[in-house]
């Protein structure tokens, strides 16, 4: 089924919307903290559950999706009996996982502030067990977005960076104003009052059925496992995010404000990429999906070549733009009230060769799912390790001879490299038919 035309300029408004938010997000940031210490607390705990949410949340729709669809071909108690146990996996998936951040914050905070001794890393560990309530409301909505996804109801899940964005913007102008305190906590909880805002977005989409809440179908012979396959996402999913934690380490161990000047240029970089890729994947993965369930991937493949050659070429453009204009654009964003000259130079030394990582970030992203949706997590796993190991050596290569500039040098690096090997092993792996094996034995 082809979306009115409408419904797909929603998509990409509310996105775009939502990275106009996030920049807004990042000026007001500046106005108020620049690149102080209290920024770049929040910057460190805010990493992991953040990541944790924006990397799981297609994850999930990329594993639960197919089998979704796969269970509606067999005909309606099947596909209930798949509903309520998307449902109920969602639920206890994201409680243990909320509740394991909150009790291991403090070892945690060491690894992701390695640079950072006594009360900094304890207010890191504190911010980090409220980040961990954000996690957990916006976890709360992977179902509903699997479900509306499969209705090809895209706007509730399109409004998660302007919802959150909007938040921490009154956060921000509290804080400039002199209304909220000038500290990390502050925009912790705006966070987390992001969270609950976009949970009830999802719900007021009517996601659910009532049949999904009543008691589960009895189980049917040969369904596939849903831990399995999403324990191998997980991990991937988790290795994935493992590079930009590794920016962070290595950030702290530098002078003061280069986290902060890492962040804000990252920041930069991905407003129009995650623009590009996650319009991409909401409007066109879900006819993907279906392709696969069918069994036939590779035609599903060849129809979409042509968007993603558009996509992936509109992320090049931007990319090249950002890295001759870097300064400019930093001093346009950024330069006002707290956020001083020294703060630009550093945050457009990192942004000029961090820029050339765009395109192959958003290839990148697309590429993913496609692993996701023909039930490759090993393959999945595989890259994000080699991707681990080729960050970890491309900052030490780096950042020796560049210091700032080596931080954008080695996520481009790791970028590109990536998305080379991703699509080798996609092509020689794409199958002219869907796998016949259950998408339990693929994890």
């Amino acid at each position: 089924m082809s979306l009115p035309p409408l419904r797909k300029l929603v998509v990409p408004a509310l996105l775009g919307a939502g990275i106009v938010a996030t920049l807004g997000r990042e000026v007001v940031f500046a106005l108020g903290m620049g690149g102080g210490a209290n920024l770049e607390v929040f910057r460190l705990a805010f990493g992991a559950p953040n990541m944790m949410g924006q990397s799981m949340a297609p994850t999930f729709v990329g594993v639960m999706l197919p089998l979704l669809a796969h269970a509606a071909k067999k005909g309606p108690d099947s596909e209930l009996r798949m509903r309520q146990r998307i449902l109920r996996f969602n639920f206890w998936g994201v409680a243990l996982l909320c509740l394991f951040g909150i009790l291991t914050a403090e070892p945690l905070s060491h690894l992701l502030a390695p640079g950072y001794q006594g009360d900094a890393l304890q207010r890191v560990a504190a911010q980090l067990r409220i980040l961990w309530l954000f996690f957990g409301l916006t976890g709360l909505s992977f179902a509903a977005r699997t479900f509306l996804s499969q209705r090809e109801v895209f706007w509730p899940g399109a409004s998660t960076s302007l919802t959150v964005s909007i938040c921490f913007v009154v956060a921000g102008f509290a804080i400039a104003g002199g209304w909220l305190p000038n500290e990390a906590t502050s925009l912790s909880w705006a966070a987390v009052v992001g969270g609950g805002a976009l949970l009830l977005l999802q719900l007021r989409a009517n996601p659910y059925r009532k049949a999904d809440f009543q008691k589960p179908l009895r189980k049917i012979e040969g369904e596939p496992s849903l831990a399995l396959p999403m324990l191998g996402a997980l991990a991937a999913t988790v290795c994935a995010s493992a590079p930009r934690f590794l920016d962070r380490a290595y950030a702290s161990s530098m002078p003061s404000g280069s986290v902060a000047a890492l962040e804000y240029s990252y920041n930069v970089l991905a407003a129009p990429g995650i623009l590009l890729g996650t319009s991409f994947v909401m409007m066109v993965f879900p006819a993907f999906a279906r392709g696969v369930a069918s069994g036939s991937p590779r035609k599903a493949a060849k129809q979409i070549l042509p968007a993603f050659l558009w996509t992936t070429c509109g992320a090049l453009a931007l990319s090249l733009l950002v890295h001759f204009f870097a300064e400019p654009l930093v001093t346009l964003f950024y330069q006002r009230g707290a956020f001083a000259e020294a703060d630009a130079t550093a945050t457009a030394r990192v942004l000029r060769w961090q820029s050339l990582g765009m395109m192959p970030m958003v290839a990148g992203m697309i590429l993913a799912q496609g692993f996701l949706g023909l039930r490759m997590i090993r393959f999945l796993l595989l890259l994000s390790l080699v991707r681990i190991l080729i960050r970890w050596l491309a900052l030490e290569l780096f950042l020796e001879r560049w210091t700032l500039e080596g931080l954008g040098m080695a996520y481009t690096f790791t970028e590109a490299l990536a998305l080379v090997l991703a699509a080798i092993l996609f092509l020689r792996r794409l199958p002219p038919k869907a796998p016949a094996v259950s998408i339990a034995h693929s994890a």
